[in-house]
């Protein structure tokens, strides 16, 4: 009786803090929407700013990930094929390196703007800043308008979020198709499954986000086994989840069709399972197993097939055969030292929360250490120095202008930094904070912000994992966090309030006092 007791009071108390039963007007949700999306947009302009002196440069970050889907995007252009180019050498696997969505992005940019990687991250950062809109909608839906509201600031404020927008990769703009689905999913909930064609269109967008890139690309069967976990086995939501984790497959099979066709082989996306799978050996191992860098896996299989073509790439030539020798060279460590195995799983997991990993917070507005570190960098590489003056020559002709937003706007450098400052230092223990809060008092709705981070938590690990491919989890984590910071700030008002009320309370006793 007694924890039953306690049980309700912490859920009454739950939803008073968080303001669950609280209501806002439409009108107030469009200000707010309109106010993440500008403070999104704001941040990510300035640290676009942060990298323009290495951008068109052989120092901009993924520079080799970003010439291959340009390259990809260029032969777009020519009128080579979008998604069926013309291969005649069956031998040349380098289309298999990428998924396709992001160079077709990068085509139709170029179409519009020329081949200008500013005016890419321009547009990179419009669309990605929608996205901190979609985690307010799904929060504030899921749990309380305070709640959504503070995990779309964080979010649209997060040095992480906003560095990755700025580089020419496709891991940031796979996040919105993602959040899309997840939002669809929320009001499928909301309506009590009684529209099928939402969960259809969950699926497609989750489909499309394994377009951009294949990390998702078990998300939507892995979304339709948590449904039934969060909702139990009743027919509607076997319907529902079945629905879900098919129309993901059948979106992404468009481009498994088109690689069989060229290759006469069943690659569902692209090769590079048994590449992640390898280095991920030779991350956990230091170098006892596997391989460190793409270079070295290239140096070993020259070495292991003495086929010096192998130098040209990883991916190509005969790529998927080489990916999946790696593939069964990883699984026979794997089974020689299952329990190392494991433990290295759960380090790359502890090393998926970490805030300061992998990216810099806003500059401050003297700030010159990427420039003083190009130079050194270039300083060091005098054997290229040709190849090198020709890539700054042609950096110095790219238009500049899509930078004028982030130039203009300067002066919200150190508001930005420091609330960044705040947000990185804080992330983690407030993260952790409420996910415990929810999951004591709606675990139900708690399972289901954890649905995006427990599959990359579960897939990701098994191999060689960068941050940047696991950006997508960070919108949902963030809910937690800005959890902790609603309970926190509520605390901290009510506490204020308090005071305020006995000192008004103390002050009107005393003249009663004296004259008594």
């Amino acid at each position: 009786m007694n924890l039953t007791a306690n049980r309700f009071g912490y859920k009454k108390w739950l939803s008073e803090t968080l303001g669950t039963r609280e209501r806002i007007r439409f009108r107030t949700k469009i200000i707010l929407a309109l106010s993440i999306f500008g403070i999104s947009f704001c941040v990510k302009s300035l640290q676009a700013v942060d990298l323009e002196p290495a951008m068109h440069t052989p120092e901009q970050p993924g520079v080799r990930m970003s010439q291959d889907f340009d390259s990809r995007a260029l032969s777009i252009l020519a009128g080579h094929g979008i998604l069926m180019p013309d291969i005649r050498d069956p031998s040349d696997t380098a289309l298999l390196s990428h998924a396709p969505a992001y160079s077709i992005f990068l085509s139709s940019v170029y179409a519009v703007s020329g081949r200008n990687y500013f005016a890419v991250q321009l547009i990179q950062n419009l669309i990605n800043s929608i996205s901190p809109v979609l985690i307010f909608l799904i929060a504030g839906n899921l749990l309380s308008w305070r709640v959504g509201g503070a995990a779309g600031v964080i979010s649209a404020l997060s040095h992480h979020l906003s560095y990755y927008s700025n580089l020419i990769l496709s891991d940031s703009l796979c996040a919105l198709p993602i959040l899309i689905a997840v939002y669809i999913l929320v009001r499928a909930r909301l309506r009590r499954g009684r529209s099928l064609w939402l969960y259809v269109l969950a699926g497609v967008m989750i489909g499309l986000s394994a377009w951009i890139r294949p990390n998702p690309m078990l998300l939507g069967l892995f979304s339709g086994v948590m449904l039934l976990v969060i909702f139990s086995l009743r027919k509607r939501v076997i319907l529902s989840a079945t629905i879900l984790g098919s129309v993901s497959i059948l979106t992404i099979v468009p481009i498994t069709i088109r690689n069989y066709a060229i290759y006469g082989a069943f690659v569902p996306i692209q090769v590079g399972v048994g590449l992640n799978l390898w280095e991920g050996l030779g991350d956990a191992s230091g170098g006892r197993f596997g391989a460190l860098t793409d270079d070295e896996v290239i140096l070993q299989e020259i070495e292991l097939y003495g086929d010096l073509r192998y130098a040209e790439s990883w991916a190509s030539p005969d790529g998927i055969m080489r990916d999946r020798a790696r593939v069964r060279r990883s699984l026979d460590i794997i089974a020689e030292h299952p329990l190392w195995y494991v433990g290295s799983m759960f380090r790359r997991m502890g090393w998926m929360i970490k805030e300061s990993a992998d990216a810099p917070l806003v500059f401050r507005t003297t700030d010159t250490r990427l420039k003083e570190a190009l130079s050194l960098i270039r300083a060091q590489n005098q054997s290229k120095r040709m190849s090198r003056q020709g890539s700054d020559s042609e950096a110095e002709k790219i238009d500049r202008s899509p930078l004028v937003i982030g130039n203009s706007i300067s002066w919200l450098r150190p508001p930005a930094r420091a609330l960044q400052r705040v947000s990185k230092e804080t992330g983690l223990p407030l993260t952790l904070t409420g996910l415990i809060i929810l999951v004591i008092g709606i675990p139900r709705r708690a399972l289901f912000i954890l649905l995006v981070p427990l599959y990359f938590f579960i897939f990701q690990s098994v191999m060689h994992t960068e941050f940047r491919y696991t950006l997508t989890m960070r919108y949902f984590l963030l809910v937690f966090a800005a959890v902790g910071w609603t309970v926190l700030l509520t605390l901290v008002t009510k506490g204020l309030r308090a005071v305020l009320l006995k000192l008004r309370t103390s002050k009107r006793a005393g003249p009663d006092i004296q004259t008594g």
